[in-house]
């Protein structure tokens, strides 16, 4: 079997074991599986980019992951805030991708009118977001709206694209960026509204299979001029 069949194979195992372990409550497993969905998507990545350098704010987009990852097995008392750091600086890395991208693209107005309309759309679910929690984490508000802020240009730049140049790099960018939003409403929707068990293992499905998204548009991209 080929490197990077067994390394996907890996990172596919230890994903479902998380969420399995998660769903009937085995902590052990959860401990044991989900540190490892990162290294296993790193050792993918390194089994199937052409090129011999790897990128330096690549390796800090899954080191932070992997920091928020750690954080939630903690279980921290003031845990949202906590892990809103790692995940909001790899955004921000993810956002500067993005950005390069579409500096390389052409102008394309239809493509502006679309990231516009989706900005809008994910900046009103965050309006509906805040004003569900506020009065119970007034604390939060403000962080929130930054982190929502900068996911929401990163994911408006992603469809931007993705629908000005359809490809399989852009396509994995958006899929990242629409994955990453979903996880992250869900999680507010979890922790911080109604609590709902399956909110938190719908959350975690999406989040861990994320990674195998951004790893594949960072090994297409560079091979895109």
């Amino acid at each position: 079997m080929r490197t990077s069949k067994v390394a996907l194979t890996l990172y596919i195992v230890c994903s479902i074991l998380a969420v399995v372990a998660t769903i009937i409550g085995n902590e052990t497993i959860v401990l044991l599986s989900k540190p490892a969905v990162i290294p296993a998507i790193f050792f993918y990545y390194l089994s199937v980019k052409r090129k011999r350098k790897v990128d330096l704010y690549f390796i800090m987009v899954l080191a932070l992951s992997f920091a928020g990852d750690t954080i939630a097995l903690l279980k921290l008392e003031n845990e949202t805030e906590i892990l809103m750091i790692p995940f909001f600086l790899s955004y921000v890395l993810l956002l500067k991708f993005a950005i390069e991208d579409v500096r390389k693209m052409k102008f394309n107005i239809s493509g502006v009118l679309l990231s516009v309309f989706v900005f809008l759309f994910l900046m009103y679910i965050l309006y509906s977001l805040i004003e569900l929690f506020s009065d119970m984490y007034a604390d939060l508000v403000v962080p929130v709206i930054i982190y929502g802020v900068v996911l929401g240009t990163f994911v408006s730049i992603a469809v931007y694209c993705f629908y000005s140049k359809n490809s399989s790099f852009t396509f994995y960018l958006a899929m990242a960026a629409l994955l990453s939003v979903v996880s992250d409403v869900f999680y507010i929707m979890f922790s911080l509204i109604f609590h709902f068990p399956s909110f938190n293992y719908f959350e975690l499905t999406v989040q861990l299979f994320s990674y195998f998204f951004i790893v594949k548009y960072f090994v297409l991209r560079k091979n895109v001029n």
